[in-house]
């Protein structure tokens, strides 16, 4: 017959569980982060083109597309979402 849980095991249980998932957390952080200097990349590439055809260095209609696409699946703090990676991946 199995032994009822104790508190203190299910603590344990529950720190293990939280240690676990802030460790998933730090690898997908850092996936975020090689990802977004790779968009950074292509970001920068792409305003060095435009500005030496003597264009503008950012295209306000193209970042609101992209302001939508995170509010899309975001909701309203996709807007921060999305300003904060635009704002990360200027030169």
């Amino acid at each position: 017959m199995l032994e009822p849980r104790t508190e203190a095991f299910t603590d344990l249980d529950i720190h293990l569980s939280i240690g676990q998932a802030r460790t998933d957390i730090d690898e997908l952080d850092l996936g975020i982060i090689r990802l977004l200097r790779m968009r950074r990349a292509v970001s920068q590439r792409i305003q060095r083109t435009r500005l030496r055809a003597d264009g503008p260095g950012t295209d306000p209609g193209r970042e609101n597309d992209i302001a939508r696409v995170y509010r899309s699946h975001f909701g309203d703090s996709g807007d921060d979402v999305a300003a904060a990676v635009l704002r990360a991946c200027r030169s």
